[in-house]
């Protein structure tokens, strides 16, 4: 279709389309979302919705499908899953005071890892958004950053290999975090573009060289930390990490970008001695999050993995943290044995573990509550979730007080009751109330005075109006008179043919029906007007009170981080003492030494595969002298 053939509303989409060619438009045209051309037509088939078209009498009419507005989180989930970027373009301003066509921005870009919505999300499992930077280097030969941001809990963290062995680390690396999306410079050198082909899982995007530049990173990452240099971050001389960071920072910033970024509070550098680097073959063959073989489930279970097995957690936090462990396994025996203090104490405190473990359930995932707070995205249904969680934590604390190892009492020194944020939303936020700001009654009466007054108003006019029907009945003696409401025609009088010859001659016809006609008067009018008034600007001062409180909370969610880490942390300790006691696990001795001695070992998976057999306990010594092979055989497989 020409330029001069279409309206002002497809040349804004079309400008608005070209800088997101990649992605399905979501263009906001009153309470639809519309899509238009081959957005339109891709859409329609993979939401199974109805196809149209726009200017159907012309000769070019432009296909269109449209969802609306207030449902549209299932329709963008349905993409995603289908391997489609979504750009959610809004109005941006009032069009009843927009001069001309409405001004609209795309206000974010949906892709696999810059996602926080609980919707979206796997509640036990990570979300990364990965980046890797090659640079030469002269006495290493290779320098591989990589930079990794957990978009929905702000946890940031960078790496660096280098060396011969720097291709496999890498992606030795992105096979244990499992990105959802990886992101890498467009001028990657052959080799790198060849092995950068082996990463299968996470959508690759390709992004300019000049986003993985280090002094452009530089910039990026001491304005967003508000600092003067990289010192400050204390991450200096990793300058492919460094770019890696800056071009992910870069990249999530472009598909948020009417938010604050405020809950990613700090960058740390991730060293390589820290844990053992397991490979993805190794991971794979170790079941450790997945079964090699659909067989190996249960009908209770279902697939049976070390994860499976080990998995007591009752939080959404702590599962997510267990995983972790699990592909990065303690190389220094002193934070081994401070972890197997801490689960065999509470091991051995039954009631304590029990207590604790209940108290936890009621905990929400408040890492992701935080960060949604934060960018202004909680609704009131999640503070309520928050207060929830904050009235769990006095009994935590009461369980917490009386264990004894060390790994638990230093974590303690840091606890927050965070009574005073359970008190705001506690006076603020009735315990009814909905999803959406949209449908109000959210506010606590006596938090607002202004709130109480207007809602004081809607309720009164209201009552004038249930008692107007009863007067008008009374007046014409029609007892079937109705007084009704709806968003169309908003308040009216409803009253059947047979009773037509009994109206007043102030009744004013609105509408006519089949069975009833509707009518309105004078003074009905005056109290709709009263109503209707009250109830637009309680709406308004509703949503504008509830939007204050938000910021006021988002200002203290660096607690709820902190207190986010301390939960998961014990959860994953109580879980895992659980999960000792019931299968009845030992307490390992730990040392540096080389030798591995095993009495009577079970292999956790294969024990619970053993649905009708006993399984039979392993004697096992390994060492780095003499014994550091053996060829095992037999049933169990272990």
């Amino acid at each position: 279709m020409s330029e001069t053939a279409l309206s002002p509303l497809m040349r804004q989409f079309r400008d608005i389309k070209q800088g997101y060619p990649d992605a399905i438009l979501f263009f906001r045209v009153g309470d639809f979302y519309e899509m238009f051309y081959e957005d339109a037509l891709e859409a329609s088939r993979i939401l199974s919705i109805a196809l149209t078209s726009r200017d159907k009498n012309s000769a070019q009419p432009i296909p269109l499908c449209g969802v609306p507005y207030h449902s549209a989180t299932g329709y963008i989930a349905k993409l995603l899953s289908a391997g489609r970027l979504v750009a959610l373009c809004e109005q941006v301003e009032d069009p009843k005071s927009a001069k001309g066509l409405v001004r609209r921005e795309v206000v974010r870009l949906y892709t696999p890892g810059t996602l926080v919505d609980t919707e979206f999300l796997i509640p036990g499992e990570l979300n990364y958004l990965a980046a890797i930077a090659v640079h030469p280097d002269a006495d290493f030969g290779m320098r591989i950053g990589l930079a990794n941001l957990e978009v929905s809990t702000g946890e940031f963290w960078l790496t660096e290999f280098r060396g011969s062995d720097a291709v496999s680390r890498a992606l030795n690396e992105l096979s244990r975090l499992e990105p959802r999306e990886l992101i890498f410079p467009t001028d990657l050198d052959g080799q790198s573009a060849r092995w950068l082909k082996q990463i299968t899982g996470p959508r690759l995007c390709a992004r300019p060289a000049a986003a993985f530049e280090l002094q452009r990173a530089t910039q990026i990452l001491t304005g967003h930390f508000r600092c003067n240099s990289l010192e400050s971050l204390g991450c200096p001389g990793l300058p492919a990490a460094l770019g890696a960071a800056g071009a992910v920072l870069d990249y999530f910033r472009e598909t948020q970008p009417t938010v604050p970024l405020d809950h990613i509070r700090r960058l740390s550098v991730r060293g390589n001695d820290e844990v053992m680097h397991l490979d993805a073959t190794t991971i794979r063959n170790l079941e450790l999050l997945k079964p090699l073989s659909a067989k190996e489930q249960t009908a209770a279970t279902g697939p049976l993995t070390l994860l499976s097995v080990l998995d007591h957690t009752v939080t959404a936090m702590g599962c997510r943290l267990l995983r972790q462990w699990l592909v990065m396994p303690l190389l220094h025996c002193e934070r081994i044995q401070a972890r197997l203090d801490t689960v065999e104490e509470l091991k051995e405190s039954l009631f304590v573990r029990t207590a604790l473990r209940r108290a936890l359930r009621e905990v929400q995932d408040i890492a992701r509550l935080g960060t949604r707070i934060t960018l202004g995205l909680a609704n009131p249904r999640e503070l309520l979730a928050l207060k929830q969680s904050l009235a769990a934590l006095p009994e935590i604390s009461a369980q917490l007080t009386s264990l004894h190892s060390r790994l638990l009492a230093e974590s303690f020194e840091t606890w927050d009751q965070a009574e005073d944020l359970y008190d705001l939303i506690q006076r603020s936020i009735r315990p009814d109330a909905p999803h959406s700001l949209r449908d109000g009654n959210i506010i606590q009466e006596g938090y607002a005075p202004e709130i109480d007054e207007l809602r004081k108003a809607s309720k009164e006019g209201k009552e004038w109006i249930a008692a107007l029907e009863s007067r008008e009945r009374e007046r014409t003696g029609i007892e079937s008179l109705k007084v009704r409401y709806n968003q169309v025609f908003g308040y009216y009088i409803e009253i059947t043919k047979a009773n037509l010859n009994r109206v007043p001659p102030d009744y004013l016809r609105k509408q006519t029906l089949v069975n009833a006609e509707r009518f309105t008067t004078a003074e009905l009018q005056e109290l709709e007007r009263r109503v209707i008034g009250a109830d637009v600007k309680l709406l308004a001062s509703e949503q504008e009170a509830f939007t204050t409180l938000r910021s006021r909370l988002a200002a203290e969610t660096h607690r709820l981080d902190r207190m986010a880490t301390l939960l998961a942390l014990v959860d994953v300790l109580a879980g895992l003492a659980e999960a000792a006691a019931l299968y009845r696990y030992s307490k390992p001795t730990v040392s540096d030494g080389g030798a591995l001695t095993v009495r009577e070992g079970r292999h956790p998976v294969v024990e619970r595969l053993c649905h009708d057999t006993v399984f039979v306990p392993n004697d096992t010594q390994l060492d780095l002298g003499t014994d550091r092979l053996h060829i095992i055989t037999g049933p169990n497989m272990a």
